[in-house]
């Protein structure tokens, strides 16, 4: 144990312990999602009738800047000190601090630098920008937090950020700030959920320590997992150039709706994500367990995610018109091929990465996200213009089918799971009554209704069609969701208080 460690922080979990805390997190983290995809966009609604799409346009700049600042002050050195199993001393978490301030202070200082010559948009991404020292202060709660799988502290934190970004938000736009109000916001949110930060995480705020030979174990496994994030924003960046260049600006539209449709299942997805990973660190020299946990979580995620993406396809040619106008009716077409990619691909990448991070073996995770990055343009592009939108979604299917295979490769080389076979019988199921339910949205008239009645229809038929071909699995993901609504409401032992 490292000198000067945190107390407390990294107690020794018993398994029913570190049960609870995972099937809590889950139900925490998708709810902290959902709550803040709703405020988020009920906050886009409210500021969206102040200001002009050209102000949307100087603070989408400014955000882009934010998530490279971001992703290059963390480098993945802090889930390299997640994975570890050895806990993280002061003098470490100090060195992060410290390598991550001077990154962010200097990209502010550059950042203010050409502010004076550009002007206004330059000055409101400075002012953004400005808001990264702060969040570099919380990265060292955040490591113990999600290493002793303290969720209840961490949601704290997020949503009392995001309560006091939308309340600044609001209130400064409404007074006449305009786009100055969502750049201080920004910096509003990150001294909020520094000070919470404090005050939840019993380390308190980690003074920064300029010892950089204390971190640099971690930097070969931190820059391919950082890589793994990179790619992820870089394709995304790449595909919408390429979809507006060969298929114009509407299907660049198109997609982009349709995408924004897709975050509801992938914010469920990313809690899935986020609670792997630091579970299958603590587990990770316990073979038998770790083995029953990725064939659990396959499992269970093909079942669980399987009824919300096939309503969610049964019911886009109604959903998508009815709730955003008939102007966008096509965007549905792109819905159906996404889903089942994430139907695929979400249900393998949440069993097998965090067990593969947690063995360190980024490098598997990257290769395989860069394949499913080149199969996606490889099947997009050719489709693009015959097709239009309805291309990027099969692209996305495609891409996730390599990406699934790819990872099982990986992970069935260490330890002896069945990853492909749970999958059968829910994506089976779940197009057949997608495709019904999407017969009864679009003869419908495609409207609202027509959109609930078909993917209602859909994720009944779903329901019947699974306890049919497979009452097994069916009862373990309820057995799942159910359990996890208990954990999250249950005390914890007082040793092990939250």
């Amino acid at each position: 144990m490292g000198a000067g460690q945190p107390h407390g922080e990294d107690e020794a979990l018993s398994g029913s312990e570190l049960k609870r805390r995972a099937k809590a997190g889950v139900f925490l983290i998708s709810t902290r999602s959902l709550l803040i995809l709703l405020l988020g966009f009920t906050g886009n609604v409210v500021v969206a009738r102040l200001l002009d799409p050209h102000d949307f346009g100087v603070v989408a700049i400014g955000m882009s800047f934010v998530l490279f600042t971001g992703l290059v002050s963390d480098g993945g050195l802090g889930a390299g000190l997640i994975r570890r199993e050895e806990p993280p001393s002061s003098e470490e978490l100090g060195a992060l601090s410290a390598l991550q301030l001077g990154v962010t202070l200097a990209t502010t200082a550059l950042a203010v630098a050409l502010a004076v010559p550009l002007g206004r948009v330059a000055w409101v991404t400075a002012v953004m920008v400005a808001s990264m020292p702060l969040v570099a202060l919380q990265f060292p709660g955040r490591i113990l937090l999600e290493r002793a799988l303290r969720y209840r502290r961490l949601v704290a934190v997020e949503m009392s950020q995001v309560l006091c970004f939308q309340a600044w938000a609001i209130g400064t736009v409404a007074a006449g700030f305009g786009v100055w109000g969502l750049a201080t916001a920004t910096v509003i949110r990150a001294l909020t959920g520094t000070v919470v930060m404090a005050f939840v995480c019993p380390a308190g705020l980690v003074r920064p320590l300029p010892t950089f030979r204390l971190i640099k174990p971690l930097v070969a496994f931190g820059v391919r997992f950082q890589a793994v994030n990179a790619s992820w924003l870089l394709r995304d960046q790449i595909l919408n150039v390429c979809v507006a260049s060969l298929g114009g600006v509407t299907q660049l539209g198109l997609w982009t709706l349709a995408k924004r449709l897709m975050e509801v299942p992938y914010l469920i997805l990313h809690s899935l994500w986020q609670v792997s990973f630091p579970t299958m660190s603590r587990l990770a020299g316990d073979e038998a367990r770790t083995t029953r946990l990725v064939q659990q979580a396959v499992e269970i995620t093909s079942v669980g995610m399987g009824l919300v993406l096939t309503a969610l396809a049964g019911s886009a040619p109604g959903l998508v018109p009815g709730l955003f106008g008939p102007q966008w009716r096509d965007a549905a077409a792109a819905v159906p091929g996404a889903c089942l990619g994430l139907a695929v691909g979400g249900a393998v990448s949440v069993a097998t990465q965090g067990y593969l991070f947690a063995l360190g073996d980024a490098r598997a995770v990257l290769r395989a996200t860069l394949l499913q990055a080149v199969t996606w343009f490889a099947v997009t592009l050719p489709l693009l213009v015959p097709l239009g939108v309805a291309s990027v979604g099969l692209g996305w299917f495609a891409g996730s089918v390599v990406e699934a295979l790819m990872l099982g490769r990986a992970t069935t080389r260490r330890i002896p799971v069945r990853l492909f076979r749970p999958l059968l019988a829910p994506v089976l199921v779940g197009v057949g009554s997608s495709a019904l339910g999407w017969a009864v949205s679009a003869r419908g008239g495609g409207t609202l209704w027509s959109g609930l009645a078909g993917g209602g229809c859909s994720a009944v038929l779903f329901t019947v069609g699974m306890a049919v071909a497979d009452r097994r699995l069916v009862r373990r993901a309820y057995g799942f969701a159910a359990s996890s609504v208990r954990a999250t409401l249950s005390r914890p032992r007082p040793d092990n208080s939250e």
